[in-house]
């Protein structure tokens, strides 16, 4: 069961936009995962926040072929630096799908999707990672 406590920071966090779309960010620790909003503006928020007008009380996580979640201090660190900046926000050239992956690898790809970013993640880390879904209440 995946708890605050057995999360480590950097890990990649997903939730579904009505079922249509994903939303991505990165956890920082505390609660509070680090997001691109549609504004434009870097900022952290609680799982809560994060799910809330979505669809729902799904968080997923990337974990290893062996099934633990994926966490990078150096990640963590990267969004934490972007806290409260601006970015040209567009939802298929500069969308949270690419800020997660820069935060992970610290470069910047053109990803459009979710299943971009899938992709991108697997040739980084060198295997493909599983998606574990868990139930907020």
């Amino acid at each position: 069961m995946i708890t605050q406590r057995t999360i480590p920071v950097g890990a990649v966090v997903c939730c579904e936009i009505f079922q249509f779309f994903e939303h991505t960010g990165i956890y920082i620790g505390d609660g509070q995962i680090v997001e691109l909003a549609g504004s434009g503006l870097v900022r952290s928020l609680s799982f809560n926040r994060f799910l809330a007008d979505r669809s729902g009380a799904e968080l997923i996580f990337a974990t290893s072929p062996a099934g633990n979640i994926i966490g990078s201090e150096i990640a963590a660190n990267r969004a934490i630096e972007q806290i409260y900046s601006y970015q040209n926000y567009d939802l298929l050239r500069n969308n949270c799908h690419r800020f997660t992956y820069s935060c992970i690898s610290g470069d910047s790809l053109p990803l459009t999707s979710f299943f971009d970013l899938k992709q991108a993640l697997a040739k980084y880390w060198r295997f493909t990672p599983n998606w574990q879904h868990t139930r907020r209440s």
